[in-house]
């Protein structure tokens, strides 16, 4: 899988010191990547629903999403840009 496009999101939260990220894949969000982007932090999942949800947390930074989709969005405090290069890294070798 690859990471095919990168964009500050539209939805900045700036007075609260985040910002975030929409990256654009090649192939929709799959089971397998939630799960390996979930060891990053504290995974929620909601696999049951109609467009099963995803978020994973950590202390400075959430990744969230749909699965099924070929977009996902990555949130940070401001400084801790950093992340996003380690979730592309793990959407590009988990294939």
């Amino acid at each position: 899988m690859n990471v095919i496009d990168i964009r500050e999101s539209s939805e900045l939260c700036t007075e609260a010191c985040w910002t975030a990220y929409d990256l654009a894949l090649d192939k929709e969000v799959n089971e397998s990547l939630i799960r390996k982007l979930g060891e990053l932090g504290s995974l929620l999942y909601l696999s049951g629903l109609k467009e099963p949800f995803y978020r994973i947390e950590g202390r400075l930074f959430m990744i969230k999403g749909l699965e099924g989709k070929k977009v996902l969005r990555v949130a940070m405090l401001i400084g801790e840009e950093h992340i996003v290069e380690k979730v592309k890294h793990i959407v590009e070798t988990c294939g």
